[in-house]
């Protein structure tokens, strides 16, 4: 099974699911420390004119927007569940689809106001999509890429996983400079999206050898 037992799982799960509400009723209160941060780092970044950092900005937050980290999503489901990984396509699908659909909830709720020099054509998500989907896509490939390397490849999975990092990092700084989102959108995104993931490996875990007796998922690996 790719997802073993892990008794600091549901602590951990009950810790960022609380460190996430305790954000949300800061940010509810309008903190002033937490307002402070949002303007420091919004200008901070948005105001490095330096023509590099500019292009990777854009590319980070362009390339990490929704519709594409779906793209992404719905791609490699595809894959998966052709090489017979059918549950663990059918739960990569479905913890991001209900990602979105929480994170599209958590932003009709609570209705945080937009950055003052937001562009129009992109709405503010609490917490944020884009570094929500990146952070989710790339715990994935944790656990099911990853273990897949074998020993040869390691010099390619070091630089892989680098690069996932880095990735995750540009994508948190490009949405605050661009002003998709704040900081505290950006940090929101992380805690809920652990605290997201977390769960759905402990559901994973927990009836993957259920749904492995459907017709559907049949002979599927787990």
């Amino acid at each position: 099974m790719i997802v073993d037992r892990d008794k600091a799982r549901k602590p951990l799960i009950y810790i960022f699911a609380g460190l996430f509400l305790f954000v949300i009723i800061l940010s509810w209160l309008y903190s002033p420390l937490l307002n402070l941060l949002d303007e420091f780092f919004t200008e901070f970044l948005s105001g490095r004119n330096n023509g590099f950092l500019k292009v990777f900005f854009w590319i980070g937050a362009n390339l990490s927007r929704p519709i594409f980290s779906f793209l992404v999503t719905l791609f490699c489901a595809f894959l998966l569940w052709g090489n017979n990984f059918k549950i663990p396509a059918a739960w990569f699908l479905f913890t991001m689809l209900g990602s979105m659909l929480a994170d599209s909830l958590l932003t009709l709720l609570l209705q945080f106001p937009a950055p003052s020099d937001k562009p129009a054509s992109i709405g503010r998500s609490f917490p944020s999509l884009a570094v929500l989907m990146t952070f989710l896509l790339i715990q994935f490939f944790f656990v099911i890429v990853v273990p897949e390397f074998n020993k040869r490849a390691k010099k390619v999975k070091n630089r892989t996983i680098i690069f996932m990092i880095l990735w995750l990092i540009l994508v948190c700084f490009a949405v605050i400079a661009c002003q998709y989102n704040t900081i505290i959108d950006v940090f929101s995104a992380l805690i809920f999206g652990y605290a997201w993931f977390m769960f759905s490996e402990e559901f994973y875990f927990s009836y993957a050898r259920i749904f492995v007796k459907l017709n559907i998922f049949r002979g599927s690996w787990i």
